[in-house]
């Protein structure tokens, strides 16, 4: 699976309005243990990186100890997860994917910069006002993660860059959480005179670091004069299943879509001991990638409709915690699934409204504020065959027989890529419709 998301801040180009400029503090202070790192993208003089820093030049490492706010902003990732989730799958009949993982990174680079009513409501929003230590938090579980896949047959990757206008004043102390907390190098875009050009490089930045599975995250036109900077995150999910299937057990069997029609699909099969539940309300299986750290989750309520309009963290955690071993026979589609959202209304309904006007204050980005965010674009790509989720490469793994009850996938159903130690949603989406094609 390969998600990126990006938004783009515009300034108040022309215009004598401006944003409000509270100087009142939030939780976006920058890491303040010395440890570090090179940033992601190599050394501040490669090719279209500035060499504005903040006293900062390494992204922070050996931070949260006693491992608190990590902890913290994982349960605050997960409950703007289920959010997100809900409010993006009430306007979507079809299938859906998303990365709340990749949203929150985003927002929460934006978030470093918020003041006053702005960060309160993205605090809000992301789940982060209890959570004093957010940024430090968040930075310690991402790298957690990358320890956890390392050297493992599954693959994870993530990247966060940012572009902006020469000469835009941003402060030495916003630097220093995007250089300490993303590993963010800054690059000079002249969007004034070459917007689309600009929005070129950005997705052929985006297209690298999804394995050129998103060619054009910013349309034409999306970026223009008044485009003051451009935050990015993508991640890339290259993972085999621990029990691959047998490509010799697919065969087309029926799926009975929400509408009550069916259609022939290519179903996978195989018999192995996975944990799974069954209840009078849903089935679900947990499916581990290859080393173990991370898990697909397929839930197939006996109504999906029901099932998101009323999902929570507590209700999907009473779905994982339901989950034992146990050996099963399993069939489940194959399926693949694109979707590209603007989330801007999203956003403004689940909470943050101020921060795309001119009353926004993001003065702990440039003091005196003028920048408001103008556009959050969010794309997701998935495809699941009888060797994993992938786009690139596969690998497989040992299988071995079982017997036990039925789960037959032949529904609506929705599914969940978590990280298996702390519980982290990445992915989550539904399938209304293995037969649509991305």
């Amino acid at each position: 699976m390969f998600v990126c998301v990006s938004l783009a801040a515009a300034s108040a180009c022309g215009s004598g309005d401006d944003p409000a400029t509270s100087s009142s503090p939030s939780n976006t202070a920058g890491p303040t243990v010395p440890g570090s790192q090179p940033v992601a993208d190599g050394e501040p003089q490669a090719d279209g990186l500035s060499l504005r820093y903040g006293n900062l030049t390494e992204r922070s490492i050996d931070i949260d100890a006693d491992g608190r706010n990590t902890t913290a902003a994982v349960a605050g990732m997960n409950e703007f997860a289920a959010d997100l989730y809900q409010s993006v799958a009430s306007g979507a009949p079809g299938n859906v994917v998303v990365s709340p993982y990749s949203v929150t990174f985003t927002l929460s680079m934006i978030y470093a910069g918020a003041r006053g009513a702005t960060a309160t409501e993205m605090a809000d929003v992301l789940h982060a006002a209890d959570v004093p230590g957010w940024q430090e938090g968040i930075n310690a579980y991402d790298l957690t993660l990358d320890a956890r896949t390392a050297g493992s047959p599954t693959t994870w990757s993530a990247a966060n860059k940012v572009w902006t206008q020469p000469g835009l004043a941003l402060r030495d102390d916003y630097l220093d959480v995007l250089t300490g907390v993303y590993g963010s190098p800054l690059a000079e875009a002249n969007f004034d005179t070459d917007a689309d050009g600009e929005r070129q490089v950005i997705n052929g930045w985006v297209e690298e670091h999804t394995n050129d599975l998103i060619p054009e995250l910013f349309l034409e036109g999306s970026l223009d004069a008044s485009t003051a900077m451009v935050l990015v995150n993508a991640v890339a999910l290259d993972a085999p299943w621990e029990f691959p299937f047998d490509p010799a057990a697919t065969r087309d069997e029926a799926f009975t879509r929400a509408d009550g029609s069916t259609v022939n699909v290519a179903t996978m099969h195989y018999d192995e001991y996975l944990p799974s539940a069954w209840t009078e309300e849903y089935q679900a299986v947990e499916l581990p990638y290859g080393g173990g750290a991370l898990s697909m989750i397929v839930i197939a309520p006996n109504d999906l409709a029901q099932f998101e309009a009323s999902l929570t963290t507590e209700s999907l955690n009473e779905v994982f915690d339901s989950i034992t071993d146990g050996g099963i026979h399993l069939s489940i589609p194959k399926w693949s699934a694109r979707t590209h959202l603007t989330l801007n209304d999203t956003l403004s309904a689940m909470g943050m409204p101020s921060a795309f006007g001119l009353g926004a204050d993001f003065s702990g980005m440039v003091d005196g504020g003028g920048l408001w965010l103008d556009l959050v674009e969010h794309e997701a790509f998935i495809e699941v065959d009888e060797q994993g989720t992938r786009a690139v490469a596969a690998t497989g793994g040992a299988m071995a027989g079982s017997h036990g009850p039925t789960i037959q996938i032949n529904r609506p159903y929705l599914y969940v890529i978590r990280d298996q130690g702390a519980g982290t949603i990445l992915f989550i989406g539904r399938v209304n419709d293995p037969t649509q094609t991305p």
